[in-house]
């Protein structure tokens, strides 16, 4: 799964929030992890795997215009 800056993701149980990637890291963790930012809130952040962003269940990739 190819995860980028900017790229825009859902949460299945709260569809309306938007949170965008603002940052990858890739050194100190076995899975390369992002920073998601709540769009409109960008004190609220969250830290997650790249392949949890992959669980069609939990997260659904935003088309960007």
């Amino acid at each position: 799964m190819t995860v980028n800056v900017g790229d825009k993701y859902s949460k299945s149980d709260a569809p309306d929030i938007v949170w965008t990637v603002s940052r990858i890291m890739e050194s100190n963790f076995p899975l390369p992890h992002v920073v998601l930012v709540e769009e409109g809130r960008p004190a609220r952040q969250i830290t997650l795997s790249v392949p949890a962003l992959a669980i069609k269940s939990m997260y659904t990739k935003l088309e960007t215009q």
